[in-house]
């Protein structure tokens, strides 16, 4: 990415406020909650692993080696003489400076890899508890209406029983408006159930998320921006592509280390021996190199091949990355307009309805066409308020992948400079 497009993505952000609503999870305990969750907790213990592996590449695997030999010389003379002897050799293999700068820049790519897996945990678990969180606020506001229908319900079939006494109304359509009741309350039933589930599947992975009683939706807006702004927003952050990224440092920084060890590896060392029992002393140095084999060099190329392979795959998720940014702005922008139009639909049926009960209380209209219309006005807003919750997700969604919903989540990863 190039200075350019840093800079753009930065000013964008600096226009646009971190979203925060009611309908929202609270901030400090989603974050609290995405950074409590099990795979963000296996991220941050592989970041851990790949920090020691790092200290250890930079400390160097070259150890010392102490050998000791005892051997018994035998001098073929006529008096066949024999001396014990022995010896002691301190080794170690020397590391180049050029093995050893390749050895620092391995670990250097590891540990950014492993950063870069902990931020993308934490993207991945925080779309997942707006997910869970969205789900929620869906049955639970079906729940609400067919709270209210039931009410409804209750309140016609309280109508019909008092013109049956009167004798204005049949017995028939009190039999009409009991069934339109048990209906009503059977949907409330079901709709409870699925709100209390899909409230259990949100507080499963997030315990201590505290879920409000009855939360308001806001009408959805219109995603601000254009929806290229909002695709270099979202490469600019996005941390599946920062992994691939990683990884193919990574990868070729491996195979920078397997270059390096193609070469003859020079060893040094100091010996002492004592021989002729203790009659001779020897004290040297010793200089050794382990010539390289055939398959260094096929180890190296299959490092290279492999981090060629990772770079295609990051361009590729690139590619992939920026349709998808794309789509999920439209995608937002055609829900806000729907839900305006299933919200005017509904409120139209609404009235209707409100029009075909009044119609019934002065004796101009038929129980059945009030049921009918209360039916298709319930549908119209259950409707319409599925389309309202999907929009408010996408329009969160939006945020998160931009890093303007709960940017603080990040700021464990962005305390090390490298990324």
């Amino acid at each position: 990415m190039t200075i350019l497009r840093y800079l753009s993505v930065a000013c964008l952000g600096l226009l646009i406020t971190p979203l925060h609503a009611g309908y929202l999870p609270d901030p400090a305990a989603a974050i609290a909650a995405v950074q409590a969750a099990p795979a963000v907790q296996q991220a941050r213990a592989e970041l851990t692993a790949k920090a020691l592996t790092r200290e250890s590449l930079q400390h160097g695997r070259e150890e010392w080696s102490l050998s000791a030999e005892a051997a018994q010389r035998r001098v073929e003379t006529v008096s066949r003489d024999r001396y014990p002897e022995w010896g002691l050799a301190l080794t170690r293999p020397v590391r180049l400076p050029q093995r050893a700068a390749a050895d620092r820049a391995l670990g250097g790519a590891l540990a950014a890899h492993a950063e870069a897996s902990l931020d993308e945990a934490l993207h991945e678990s925080g779309r997942e508890l707006l997910k869970l969180w969205f789900d929620w606020l869906g049955e639970a506001g079906q729940s609400r209406l067919w709270d209210a229908q039931v009410g409804l319900a209750e309140t016609q079939l309280a109508a019909v029983k008092a013109r049956i006494r009167l004798g204005e109304a049949p017995r028939a359509e009190g039999v009409n408006a009991e069934a339109a009741l048990a209906q009503a309350r059977l949907q409330r039933m079901q709709a409870l159930a699925r709100a209390q589930q899909a409230r259990a599947s949100l507080s499963a992975p997030y315990p201590g998320l505290p879920v409000p009683a009855d939360p308001e939706l806001p009408a959805p807006a219109m995603p601000a921006g254009t929806a290229d702004a909002h695709v270099e927003a979202v490469l600019a952050h996005n941390h599946e592509w920062m992994r691939a990224r990683r990884e193919a440092e990574w990868l070729q920084a491996q195979a920078r280390v397997l270059a390096q060890r193609r070469g003859a590896d020079p060893s040094v060392g100091v010996f002492y021996r004592n021989e002729a029992d203790g009659g001779e002393h020897v004290l040297g140095i010793h200089l050794g190199l382990t010539l390289p084999g055939a398959a260094r060099r096929s180890d190296h190329q299959a490092a290279e091949a492999l981090s060629a392979a990772a770079q295609a795959a990051a361009d590729r998720i690139e590619q992939r990355l920026r349709l998808e940014a794309r789509a999920d702005f439209e995608a937002a922008q055609a829900l806000s307009d729907a839900w305006q139009q299933a919200d005017a639909a509904a409120r139209a049926l609404e009235e209707a309805a409100r029009l075909a009960a009044r119609a019934y209380e002065l004796g101009e209209g038929s129980l059945d066409s009030v049921l009918l219309a209360r039916r298709l006005a319930m549908e119209g807003r259950l409707q319409a308020w599925q389309v309202q919750v999907a929009a408010l997700a996408a329009e969160a969604r939006l945020s998160l992948d931009a890093h303007r919903l709960w940017p603080q989540m990040y700021a464990e990863s962005e305390a090390h400079p490298q990324l």
